[in-house]
């Protein structure tokens, strides 16, 4: 039994770290970073909240990072998954 209640907080912490090496790959952090903020909604505008959306490039600055712009005729504002 204690080897059981030692070896938990272990296994625990030990399936948690070999996940996190995904968050290191570019590509692999972004698409979690999408994942996780669109998971329950659909993609919209951060300014104006329309659904009227579409992908804009990328960052060449920051590979992987999707941009997608407003197509509102008021708005037009760029913005990506951490925006």
């Amino acid at each position: 039994m204690l080897s059981r209640i030692t070896s938990d907080p272990l296994h625990s912490a030990m399936a948690i770290v070999s996940h996190l090496h995904h968050l290191f790959d570019p590509e692999m952090c972004q698409s979690s970073i999408h994942t996780l903020r669109w998971k329950d909604r659909p993609l919209q505008c951060p300014r104006c909240q329309s659904h009227d959306v579409g992908p804009w490039g990328a960052y060449h600055y920051q590979p992987g990072l999707q941009r997608y712009r407003c197509k509102e005729k008021g708005c037009k504002r760029t913005f990506n998954d951490l925006t």
